[in-house]
């Protein structure tokens, strides 16, 4: 599935422009002929811009001043913030909340406020206001196909399609539209129609990226439905759990006994409860290994959490480990829309995996001692954070386990000098579109580089 999200971010913006789901699609137009002619000239960042606004400002919160000369402030702003849409929310929201002042329940202005949000990935924010619009303008295709894109994002998939099929019905060969439509329907384990939409996707695209990353969606959709075709499900308010063969007459108990107290730790622990059932799926273990890498135990994707029947699964710690693992890669993947850097998604998992697996966080895995002590703290090698991706992309599995434990020590190190709720402040930043250093600087004060080097003290000190 990684492989199948590289090409659709090459892909990203032809498809867009397919879908004909375009944000920043219509500028405010000012409201007076004065600034109408005048909107047309500035066109670039600079004194000239800056001094017009001004000019504006003087005008529209004067005694008296009119409902149109507010519009023309208003739109000037909104043209400020696309000339400088690449700088983060922060530096433009003060622009953006006195646009909407200026003009409040603006159709446009809570849309334009709505693509600035999702353009900067805060797709929780940009959803209230499309879902604000859209009470408005039930039957505008633009905001609805936009809700569904949203929850997408957001993973929240039955959502997702319930507007997408309605935009399908207007734009019905829209490639966009219809991969994504496949994408959730395949999330929700609904294997036979996310093969038939993408189906539909393959006929609505002659670009040879785009009908390779259908056909290897529609192989791994088919896959899934072989392996656990003659499976059996059972659900509660949380959590859907897939069992292969008899699986569940094995794991049924122990299985919702475990994700209850996963569930209760992890969402305590990062301070977030999910709005949607996460899928859990026991695969008879040659069949997860047609699915999924073929040295891992147990792995996220989405709201999907996969593991393979091995012996020793009816050890309730094994089990509460790695569920808790994986579960906390599901609620990462909520809380940051998926922009959660892999050391600290990995170490965050880890420090779950141990404290519900041994009882604390401190008591890593019996096989990560010695690396530890050898290398990290005897041989002063400690993983450069940076570099973790490429650890455990390697064909080595010393690389792989030196990868696993830097982000495990880090994640404690975190912990050990910020407190748990470092962890909080880091995920909602990200979640609100924020960049890494700006979300590490919120938790700690300081940048990665300063953790970097406070985390190779923290280790000598170990």
């Amino acid at each position: 599935m990684k492989k199948l999200l590289i090409i659709l971010l090459l892909v990203f913006v032809p498809c867009t422009l397919q879908a004909q789901m375009q944000l920043f699609r219509e500028p405010l137009p000012p409201a007076t002929p004065e600034a109408q002619q005048e909107y047309q000239i500035y066109n670039a960042l600079g004194d000239e811009l800056d001094h017009k606004i001004e000019d504006l400002r003087d005008t529209a919160y004067a005694i008296g001043a009119t409902r149109e000369q507010k519009t023309d402030l208003a739109a000037f702003l909104l043209k400020k913030i696309m000339l400088r849409v690449n700088l983060s929310y922060e530096e433009n929201e003060d622009l953006m909340l006195e646009a909407a002042k200026l003009a409040p329940d603006n159709i446009i202005v809570e849309t334009f406020w709505g693509d600035l949000l999702y353009f900067k990935g805060n797709y929780e924010k940009a959803l209230e206001h499309f879902e604000y619009v859209h009470g408005r303008t039930p039957d505008d295709m633009q905001i609805i196909g936009k809700i569904g894109l949203a929850a997408v994002q957001m993973m929240d998939y039955e959502k997702a399609i319930e507007f997408l099929e309605k935009a399908a019905n207007v734009f019905p060969d829209s490639f966009f539209i219809l991969f994504y439509l496949g994408k959730s329907n395949y999330e929700l384990h609904y294997f036979e129609e996310a093969v038939s939409w993408w189906e539909r996707a393959l006929d609505a695209t002659q670009d040879e990226n785009q009908k390779a990353a259908v056909n290897e969606a529609i192989n791994r959709a088919r896959e899934q439905m072989a392996s656990t075709d003659g499976s059996s499900s059972v659900e509660d308010r949380r959590f859907v759990v897939h069992f292969a063969g008899d699986s569940r007459d094995d794991l049924g108990d122990i299985t919702f006994e475990v994700l209850s107290e996963v569930f209760y730790q992890v969402t305590r622990s990062l301070n977030f409860h999910p709005d949607v059932k996460i899928n859990v799926i026991f695969y008879l273990t040659e069949d997860y290994y047609k699915v999924s890498r073929d040295w891992s135990a147990a792995s996220a994707q989405g709201i999907k959490i996969m593991v393979p029947l091995k012996s020793g699964y009816k050890s309730e710690e094994y089990v509460k480990g790695l569920l808790a693992h994986e579960f906390t890669h599901t609620i990462i993947h909520l809380r940051t829309n998926n922009r959660c850097p892999l050391w600290l998604n990995e170490g965050i998992a880890q420090y779950q995996e141990f404290a519900a697996a041994n009882g604390s966080p401190d008591e890593m895995r019996s096989d990560y001692n010695s690396i530890v002590e050898n290398e990290f703290i005897d041989g002063g090698k400690v993983v450069k954070l940076n570099r973790v991706p490429n650890l455990l992309n390697s064909s080595s599995r010393k690389d792989v386990l030196r990868g696993y434990i830097g982000s495990y020590l880090a994640a404690r190190c975190l912990a050990d000098y910020y407190g748990e709720r470092a962890f909080d402040t880091i995920l909602s930043a990200l979640g609100e579109g924020k960049t890494f250093d700006e979300a590490m600087i919120d938790a700690t004060g300081r940048d990665m580089d300063h953790f970097q080097s406070r985390f190779e003290d923290w280790v000598n000190k170990l």
